[in-house]
């Protein structure tokens, strides 16, 4: 018996030393006292310190101008560039959180792991699990089997992609996602950003090979 994955989500690997970043990232930590960088943006329902509302207009996009020259090939464009349109700094310390959420809509979103330790990396949802779950959990047309649900070897909720500081990550937009509470008492810091505007650009086949 053979099967194949018809439809696959991408998520793409990158690094980048994050001593700069890290060092402005702890002295506005630092600065701010560890208290909240300011309010916790509309509609989050979390508990984390964020630049978000004041950083967003691009302060860290340009560490990133070589990595969006390498992923605008590896996604596939040609006759221009991915470009991130806005990127903001967010500090977890030990009980902190972010809910499940997305970067709709936006096209692509990234994850830079500038300080990174003992932490969780983050939870990606699978959108399959969203379809399986309604079906066998909710008896959609008479389906209603929980048992076929957590025995189905695609239906797996989450995956957490195994990162070091440095590291990024970067998968479509539409991902939801979180992070666990945090359990150390070292701070975890990290830049989140979205791709959005591709300017000038065609799309050609994405070849994975």
């Amino acid at each position: 018996m053979k099967h194949e994955i018809l439809f696959g989500v991408p998520l793409f690997r990158y690094h980048l030393d994050p001593s700069e970043i890290k060092e402005i990232a702890e002295k506005k930590f630092k600065d701010s006292d560890g208290l909240p960088l300011n309010e916790t943006p509309g509609g989050w329902d979390c508990n984390i310190n964020t630049d978000f509302d004041i950083s967003r207009q691009n302060l860290y996009t340009h560490y990133y101008d070589d990595i969006m020259k390498q992923f605008s090939d590896d996604v596939g464009l040609s006759g221009g560039k991915a470009m991130i349109h806005e990127s903001w700094l967010n500090f977890y310390k030990g009980g902190m959180n972010q809910e499940e959420h997305d970067h709709l809509p936006s096209f692509y979103s990234g994850i830079h792991y500038v300080k990174f330790s003992d932490h969780e990396p983050v939870h990606l949802l699978n959108p399959l699990f969203q379809m399986y779950n309604m079906i066998y959990s909710s008896g959609v047309r008479g389906c209603k089997d929980e048992d076929a649900l957590a025995a189905h070897p695609f239906s797996k909720q989450y995956c957490c992609p195994e990162v070091k500081e440095g590291d990024i990550i970067i998968f479509p937009s539409f991902i939801r996602h979180r992070v666990n509470v945090v359990n150390s008492n070292d701070t975890r810091i990290s830049v989140a950003f979205n791709i959005n505007t591709i300017e000038g650009s065609t799309r050609r086949v994405f070849n994975p090979n």
